[in-house]
């Protein structure tokens, strides 16, 4: 289990409910616990995390309203049905564990955006032109947090995504967006902002020129960076 249940039982009270919830999270995902299997009762689960009742109570339905677990009166707490809010929760608790589950998202995201941009050069409108353009001025300012850029990063792709006018895409991508934070932040950190920027400016040529060949090209390139820059950061273990 990827938590201390020692480390839960001397936290404060609201931290102590986060680290339940995380439990949950991670005793779902170790075991790969199918929608309907019941989990330990409450009595059971309070008694192994050495925690109240009322602290698991109110971890539990957290875990409800993320659409984890599924609370019925009388019975014991069931893992719910997956819903892309599910995946998203899940897989964050993934990303925390190992670069290896960040390699995986990384290389999952590449042949979404690869196919993205292809359609993006040939639908891209002027004002979205605009506000990629306003995005790279705003990249190129110097000496920021790693977070500002990071943000920069996202939104960057996020217009992109946006000029395709695809629902299914935007469906695709809308269980991983959060997660993406995480990935950029590490592959940023470790290939640098400029060497990022550099190939978001020729995306952005690309799409401006309505060059579908060329901006998946460079895209790829990209995306390959984000998959090497991780590989680099993994450590000795995982490799």
């Amino acid at each position: 289990m990827g938590l201390s249940i020692e480390k839960i039982r001397k936290l404060e009270n609201r931290d102590r409910i986060n680290q339940i919830v995380e439990f949950l999270h991670s005793l779902i995902l170790d075991q790969g616990l199918a929608p309907g299997t019941e989990l330990p009762s409450e009595k059971e689960l309070a008694q192994r995390l050495g925690v109240s009742r009322f602290s698991l109570r109110e971890a539990l339905r957290i875990a409800e309203t993320q659409g984890l677990i599924k609370i019925s009166q009388g019975k014991r707490p069931t893992v719910a049905s997956p819903s892309s809010h599910t995946v998203s929760n899940i897989l964050r608790i993934a990303l925390k564990r190992s670069t290896k589950n960040l390699l995986d998202l990384a290389i999952a995201r590449a042949g979404l955006e690869c196919k993205i941009v292809r359609i993006a050069a040939e639908k891209i409108s002027p004002p979205d032109l605009s506000a990629l353009e306003e995005n790279l001025k705003l990249m190129e300012i110097p000496n920021r947090k790693l977070d500002y850029y990071v943000q920069k990063d996202l939104e960057f792709h996020e217009i992109i995504l946006r000029s395709t006018g695809s629902m299914v895409f935007e469906i695709m991508l809308s269980s991983v967006t959060p997660l993406l934070y995480e990935s950029r932040a590490q592959t940023l950190a470790t290939g640098g902002v400029e060497r990022a920027l550099q190939l978001h400016r020729e995306i952005y040529q690309a799409l401006k020129d309505h060059d579908p060949d060329r901006a998946e090209e460079k895209m790829e390139r990209h995306m390959q960076n984000a998959v090497e820059d991780i590989l680099a950061s993994r450590l000795p273990e995982e490799g």
